[in-house]
């Protein structure tokens, strides 16, 4: 980490007697009485008045309503704007807002596209604002697919360099990487100490951005001042007064920034006081005046060597409770569509290069997937919330739905081509991730009346394998008719798949390795103890260690506490939950019972009603696999405002180093956040939380805890843990938990509550090793994305392709691949692949079909340069925590 930027580093009694006196950062009240005016720094310099307006998708209204008003009160009056007066500028935040403003007005494109290559009309670049940790690292990506991608398609000759995102007070650790790939080097934010900084990721590619402060409250003295030119005349005055140390100190660019956006802003008209400014500013030694765009200003303020102040890390979002906690159900189909859409991906190129054709490939299905499942920006609730909130959730399980559906119909399409050696049904098992996975998998089979005992399930070589059966009774309704076989499946090849075969014949009897004992648990992993409400002991066998302190709360015990809050809001950390109606499960004094037993696993379970929920949990333990799964299932919960439920997994680690995954990295606690805190954002809201103490945390797939010698892993099912005790007298080892839900209310005045009355349903794994993060993330990893099962009709016509087989491979541990898919503008393939353990490696790529030439090329698939390779093996170097792109040339 670089050293603390000097902006952070007044004294918070300073800082008080900055904000009591008006002139701070972006402050225009009236300076003390006797201060000197002084903006010399500025003379022969400029100011840039960048119009704007801030557009949540919804929450000022209903998403309907707000595509009208950005019709009728923004885009429409900014043209009419820029046709009357050549000078006038705009920037629109997004690109989701030209393509509202095209359907409903695709005569106006000439006028458009002639403003933006003026340079006068200039387009966010990418899709919407989002809450970036919220994401996937592949999504964030797509962001500027259908950001600045498509604004150059839909505006050819024109270019958008600038991300806004100016209301999420959260930053991820890897987006100023995968901004600057993507060709974006400019970023528009708010609600951070004012300045131009330089923010980098930790493969040091950084972007240059600029923050007012709170976007709104900047502006609200100019707002107040109208189009009263001697009142204008004063407002910019003392902004350049208080901005003028800033500038000199640090020998910056005179290019003074004005940000005129809030919500729902309509394009201003200062032409009179422009026009006066600058007939005054010669004779006054002050900079002219001009309407620009945000990408303009950043461009011109970032000539030359510029002492920016540089940010590094991440900024935990303190609005975290809006997405995970609060809309459970659309964040779940968020995370499984997100999986399920790379899946589809990497399963329908492979498909496409097997046919030797792209024709068939379903471009059009998984654009429009994509389209659905990035869409949901920051502006859950709000005005009308239920209503954009509904939409949200439908957005995210129709972009699900198709992936789905591209990913069956393309495994079906390989299954079809293998030579099926073996007698019996085929069971094809394909697994998406980028390495060679052993795990359990679990399909369904119409078994037309056979005996539960009348199959054999055997590998490809012949050997039988141990299976288990569940009935499902809500497919049938019959149970002799539909069976869900589970088994393990071993060594399937990375993003590639693996040959089964059900045999009509008597099942070998599998002797289990388990053995029980009252409460007591044990197999060739674990000692595990069972109590009323939770697990007493999780002794790990292997390490000869005991995994949990139990002392306060028990291993996977659920606990609920009132959550009085916001999802977002003006406050300036997260609102924690309290005391009040405390409950955990160890009161209840609920038993286990050990429900089911055979050669795959045991699983234990316990049903108790409590005070607004009943609580159902299972605990499965395994045969052949170290791992232990926790299901949680919320049934009839009645939507009492203001209740948070969590999970515990209390450790037994004196101290803990604490990770967890966000898009395309991983963040360990205490170090890799940015320096200090967020500070000032305007008088009533300043971040004095050092960013290394914000909790709870946004997290992707799973989160850890290493105290040296042993570490405690587990795959993530919800968008939210901590692992800090929220209760009274808080122990001080870490407690990880998942927080499973949250009832709070929209912090708008006419905003909804997320009650999410209902059922609710979740899966956790636990995994335990002596390495730290780096010896669990890959089976956390594996327990969010199930491998996918094709079961196909003997009867059919062999094909030609082996019984297993891998599509790509990454021969180094440290490389995940991230997508694989056909190029958006031709008939080629991509692969992007980052560093996760943050070390310099050279990618060793392989795949079983042949490409001429290879190009790295930028995030969104331009740019491209040639690097060696050729044939079916690549060769590049890769940098610790970079993202690289790769294009092959399959013709």
């Amino acid at each position: 980490m670089k050293t603390l930027p000097v902006i952070f580093k007044w004294t918070y009694t300073s800082l008080f007697l900055l904000i009591m006196s008006g002139n701070l950062f972006g402050q225009t009240s009236k300076p003390d009485a006797g201060k000197k005016t002084d903006y010399s720094y500025f003379k022969g310099g400029t100011i840039s008045v960048i119009p704007s307006s801030h557009q949540d998708i919804a929450w000022m209204d209903s998403i309907g309503a707000c595509i009208e008003f950005r019709d009728k009160m923004m885009i429409t009056p900014v043209l009419k704007r820029l046709r009357e007066n050549p000078e006038f500028k705009f920037s629109v935040e997004d690109a989701l807002s030209l393509r509202e403003y095209l359907i409903r007005h695709p005569d106006s494109w000439g006028e458009i596209l002639k403003y933006t290559k003026e340079g006068r009309l200039d387009w966010g670049a990418t899709y919407k604002q989002p809450y970036e940790s919220m994401y996937d690292g592949e999504s964030l990506i797509r962001q500027t697919y259908l950001g600045r991608k498509w604004l150059k398609k839909t505006l050819p000759g024109c270019d958008f360099k600038t991300y806004w995102n100016e209301d999420v007070p959260g930053r991820s650790l890897q987006m100023a990487q995968i901004l600057s790939k993507a060709g974006i080097p400019y970023m528009q934010f708010s609600r951070h100490q004012p300045g131009i900084y330089r923010w980098y990721s930790p493969d040091g590619s950084f972007i240059t951005c600029y923050t007012p402060g709170q976007y709104d409250e900047v502006g609200i003295p100019v707002r107040q001042a109208n189009t009263d030119v001697g009142q204008l005349t004063k407002v910019f005055t003392t902004m350049l007064t208080d901005w003028n140390s800033y500038f000199k100190q640090r020998k910056l660019n005179p290019e003074f920034p004005f940000i005129y956006s809030h919500d729902f802003a309509t394009p201003p008209d200062y032409d009179a006081f422009f026009n006066d400014w600058n007939k005054k500013s010669g004779s006054l030694g002050k900079p002219v005046i001009k309407y620009a765009t945000g990408t303009e200003f950043l461009q011109a303020a970032s000539k030359g060597n510029q002492n920016f102040d540089v940010i590094e890390g991440e900024r935990p979002d303190v609005w975290l409770y809006i997405h995970g906690p609060s809309h459970q159900r659309a964040l779940k189909a968020s995370r499984d569509g997100s999986r399920l859409l790379t899946a589809a991906e990497k399963f329908a190129t492979f498909d496409a290069l097997q046919q030797n054709s792209f024709a068939d490939y379903p471009q059009a299905e998984l654009t429009k997937a994509w389209e659905n499942a990035i869409y949901p920006d920051h502006g859950w609730g709000g005005k009308h919330g239920d209503l954009t909130d509904r939409a949200f959730r439908t957005v995210y399980e129709t972009g699900r739905d198709i992936a789905a559906e591209v990913l069956d119909k393309s495994t079906k399409n390989i299954a079809s081509r293998i030579n099926f050696s073996g007698k019996g049904i085929p069971v094809t098992v394909f697994n998406p991730l980028s390495w060679k996975r052993t795990d359990i998998v679990k399909f369904t089979f119409n078994a037309e009346g056979n005996d539960q005992n009348t199959f054999r399930l055997l590998d490809e070589t012949g050997k039988e394998i141990p299976y288990q059966l569940i009935y499902d009774h809500k497919i049938s309704g019959k149970k002799d008719e539909v069976i869900t076989f589970l088994f393990v499946a071993k060594d399937v090849p990375s993003v590639g798949y693996k040959t089964y075969y059900l045999e009509k014949a008597k099942p070998s009897v599998f002797k289990s390795n388990s053995k029980t004992e009252g409460t007591l648990f044990e197999n060739e992993f674990y000692k595990v103890e069972f109590v009323e409400g939770g697990l007493k002991s999780v002794f790990d066998k292997e390490l000869s260690a005991e995994l949990l302190n139990t002392g306060k709360f028990l291993g996977g015990e659920l606990f609920t506490m009132q959550s009085v809050g916001n999802g977002a809001g003006e406050f300036t950390d997260v609102q924690q939950p309290t005391m009040e109606g405390f409950e955990k499960m160890s009161q209840y004094k609920q038993p286990w019972a050990h429900i089911s037993s055979g050669p795959v696993r045991d699983v234990y379970e316990f049903r108790k009603a409590i005070n607004h929920v009943t609580v159902v949990e299972r605990v499965i333990l395994y045969q052949d696999l170290k791992k232990i799964d926790f299901e949680i299932e919320l049934l009839g919960f009645d939507g009492e405002r203001y209740r948070e439920f969590r999970l515990a997994f209390p450790l037994n680690q004196a101290t803990s180093d604490v990770a967890y995954e966000v898009p395309m990295g991983v963040l360990r606690v205490g170090r890799d956040e940015m320096a200090g805190a967020a500070g000032f954002s305007k008088a009533s809201q300043i971040y004095s939380t050092p960013c290394a103490q914000v909790h709870p945390r946004e997290v992707q797939d799973w989160f850890s805890a290493f105290d040296g010698k042993n570490s405690v892993t587990i795959s993530s099912d919800v968008a939210v843990f901590d692992w800090i005790d929220p209760t009274e007298n808080p122990v001080r080892y870490t407690i990880l938990q998942p927080l499973l839900l949250a009832s709070r209310k929209s912090c708008h005045g006419e905003g909804n509550y997320y009650l999410q009355p209902g059922d609710h349903f979740y899966t956790f794994s636990l995994y335990s090793n002596t390495y730290d993060w780096r010896g669990g993330y890959r089976n956390a990893v594996q327990a969010n994305q199930p491998m996918k099962v094709v079961v196909t009709d003997p009867s059919r016509k062999s094909g030609s392709m082996p019984e297993m087989m891998s599509f790509v491979s990454v021969e180094n541990k440290n490389l995940i691949l991230s997508a694989v898919k056909k190029c958006d503008d031709d008939d080629n393939v991509i692969i992007r692949c980052y560093d996760i353990e943050g070390i310099d490696s050279e990618a060793d790529i392989r795949i079983p079909v042949t490409f001429r030439k290879a190009e790295l090329t930028n995030l969104i698939e331009e740019e491209g340069k040639e690097i060696p390779g050729s044939g079916n093996k690549l060769n590049l170097k890769i940098g610790h925590h970079s993202i690289e792109t790769i294009k092959l040339y399959m013709k």
